[in-house]
C-alpha cells in the first residue's frame, strides 16, 4: 500500500484488499484478489506494486489481465511503470504477456517430450510403476488359476481389483498369443514336411 501511495496514487483504505498467499497459489484460489475482479466496474483503476501478485505464471496473469479488461477496467503495475497493462490492440503488453505464455508452454512441452525421449533410450522405465512385483503377479496369476476369485487375490495382495483383472487379461492376451505362434510354427513344419 505504501508503495502505491508513494507513486502518487490515491489510497481508499475502504477499497484496499490484502491477500495473504504463497506466489504459488493460482489466481482463482486467491479470495481477495477474486473478490476485486468480481467488484471492478468500468473506469475503475486496479493498481499493484508487482505483476507477479495476479497470478503463479504467465497465462495466470493474462487471464487476470482478460478479465480486468472484459470489464473495461484498467490495471497498472508499479514494477512495469505507470502505463495501462489493458490497453487493446497487438503490442499491448497482455497480448505481449500471451505470446510469452505461450513461448514458456512450448518451450515446457519441448523439455518434457526430450526428458521422456532420453529415459526411453537410457532405459529408465516409462509411466507409473508396477503395483505387483513379478513375484506378486506369479502369485496372483497361480491363486487365480487354482480357482481364487478376483476380489481375494487383490485383498490378499493389497491392491486393487482393477489391477488384477487387468493382470488376468494380459496373461490370457500374452497366452492366445504363443498358441497362435506355437501353431503357426507347427503347421510351418508340417508344410515343410509334405514337400
Amino acid at each position: 500500500m505504501f508503495e502505491i501511495d508513494a507513486a502518487g496514487f490515491l489510497v481508499d483504505m475502504g477499497s484496499v484488499l490484502v491477500d495473504h498467499c504463497s506466489n504459488a497459489m493460482a489466481a482463482a484460489s486467491r479470495q481477495a484478489l477474486q473478490k476485486v475482479i468480481r467488484r471492478i466496474k468500468p473506469g475503475d483503476t486496479l493498481v499493484f506494486s508487482r505483476l507477479g501478485y495476479l497470478g503463479n505464471g504467465i497465462s495466470d496473469v493474462v487471464s487476470m489481465l482478460n478479465a480486468i479488461a472484459v470489464k473495461r477496467a484498467h490495471a497498472i503495475c508499479l514494477e512495469m511503470g505507470r502505463n495501462d497493462l489493458c490497453v487493446p490492440g497487438d503490442s499491448s503488453p497482455v497480448r505481449m504477456l500471451e505470446l510469452a505464455a505461450e513461448l514458456e508452454r512450448d518451450a515446457k512441452r519441448a523439455r518434457a517430450l526430450d526428458a521422456a525421449a532420453l529415459a526411453k533410450q537410457v532405459g529408465a522405465p516409462q509411466g507409473r510403476p508396477a503395483s505387483l512385483s513379478a513375484s506378486q503377479r506369479q502369485q496372483a496369476l497361480g491363486a487365480l488359476a487354482a480357482g481364487s476369485t478376483v476380489s481375494a487375490v487383490a485383498r490378499s495382495l493389497s491392491t486393487s481389483r482393477q489391477t488384477i483383472i487387468r493382470l488376468r487379461d494380459a496373461a490370457a492376451t500374452q497366452t492366445a498369443s504363443n498358441d497362435s505362434a506355437a501353431s503357426l510354427s507347427v503347421t510351418s513344419r508340417a508344410d515343410h514336411w509334405c514337400e
